[in-house]
């Protein structure tokens, strides 16, 4: 399996610096708060998805005038859920989950995977992030999924091992 692995972050760091900067300049006027990388419970789906303040607040405004936020609970939901996100709906990672779903079990994997992808993430130089007037020191980076109740644990795991410490606390607590 660790052909499996080795394979795993090669196509990842490659399909993930390609997305990043691909999304990094659509959004080059505004401010990058979160950066996820989405799959389901069999981790065998793979997406970057990111979002910003700007965006974030449009967002909020659009869904207030549909009724669908009411409180500061929904406003949480829409900063951090991310089905909300409003950037990275046509990722190159896309490519990685069909190499997924040719490996039998991925699942079994997944803690190595995580691991593979917040190292991939902390090896990403700031000069990337800068080019395009983000800060990767400012921005939080996590693992969720689509379509399992524990998407909040695999946040949280997670974000501790991507994410710049002095930002982890806030989203630890985010839902508090």
């Amino acid at each position: 399996m660790n052909n499996f692995l080795n394979e795993f972050e090669e196509r990842f760091r490659a399909g993930f610096l390609d997305d990043l900067k691909s999304i990094l300049e659509e959004v080059k006027n505004e401010k990058v708060y979160s950066c996820a990388l989405g799959t389901d419970s069999d981790f065998v789906t793979l997406f970057l998805a990111v979002n910003t303040e700007e965006s974030l607040a449009k967002h909020i405004i659009n869904m207030k005038a549909q009724g669908l936020c009411n409180s500061k609970e929904d406003e949480i939901y829409y900063r951090w859920g991310l089905s909300e996100y409003q950037y990275g709906d046509a990722t190159h990672l896309n490519h990685i989950s069909k190499f997924l779903y040719a490996i039998d079990n991925v699942f079994d994997h997944k803690d190595e995977m995580i691991k593979i992808m917040s190292k991939v993430v902390k090896e990403t130089n700031d000069v990337l992030f800068n080019q395009f007037g983000q800060s990767k020191e400012d921005i939080i980076f996590f693992v969720s999924m689509t379509d399992d109740d524990m998407a909040e644990e695999l946040e949280n795991q997670s974000v501790i091992q991507m994410t710049n410490a002095k930002l982890v606390d806030d989203f630890l607590h985010r839902y508090q």
